[in-house]
């Protein structure tokens, strides 16, 4: 069965962090667990901000700027087309704030129907409150709903609050031991292609 939605993270799976160093999101990201297990909640860019710091970057606002305008990977309007085209609608469920993940996806050129931040609900992914907010606003079931995502912790969090999952294998290429998904593929396109056929 298709899903009625498409929900895509945004860093790390439709946009390219390399510009602004995969190292310093990753820790930053890391840091965003942090806060969300123990009760608290900082802006990414503002934990990045502290990361490149800590890292001794010399121009952070221009290091932030890079961040607010990564690339998109190649396939990426192609993976959206591609479930567009069978059917299912597209948006974001991303760890930046709605209104930072509408910009980036502005200056990337990617369009899609909704964007959900994780200012919604003041915690970051995996936190299932931020996949709820993500199901809630497509106004489907859970189950109805796709996570589209290159992180395995990403696919793991919202399988575990009842969304599908399609891990892209981009980076990480060899899935966690334990963690089940609906569909993968190596790339976006691959994986958009495997979820729209079914």
């Amino acid at each position: 069965m298709l899903p009625r939605w498409a929900l895509f993270d945004l860093n790390g799976t439709l946009l390219d962090p390399s510009a602004v160093g995969e190292d310093a999101l990753a820790t930053a990201v890391h840091a965003s667990m942090v806060d969300t297990v123990s009760g608290s909640y900082r802006p990414l860019p503002e934990l990045l901000r502290a990361v490149l710091e800590r890292d001794g970057e010399e121009h952070l606002d221009q290091a932030l700027r890079r961040f607010a305008a990564m690339p998109p990977y190649p396939d990426a309007s192609t993976a959206l087309d591609t479930l567009r085209g069978a059917g299912v609608r597209v948006g974001v469920l991303s760890n930046s704030a709605k209104s930072a993940a509408e910009s980036a996806l502005s200056t990337a050129g990617l369009e899609v129907e909704l964007v959900v931040g994780s200012d919604a609900v003041e915690v970051f992914k995996p936190h299932p409150r931020v996949y709820a907010a993500g199901v809630e606003a497509t106004g489907a079931d859970p189950a109805e709903v796709v996570m589209v995502a290159a992180h395995w912790w990403d696919v793991l969090g919202a399988s575990r609050a009842g969304l599908r999952s399609a891990w892209v294998g981009r980076k990480e290429q060899v899935l966690m031991p334990g963690v089940a998904v609906d569909w993968r593929g190596p790339d976006l396109a691959a994986t958009a292609a495997a979820v729209a056929a079914g």
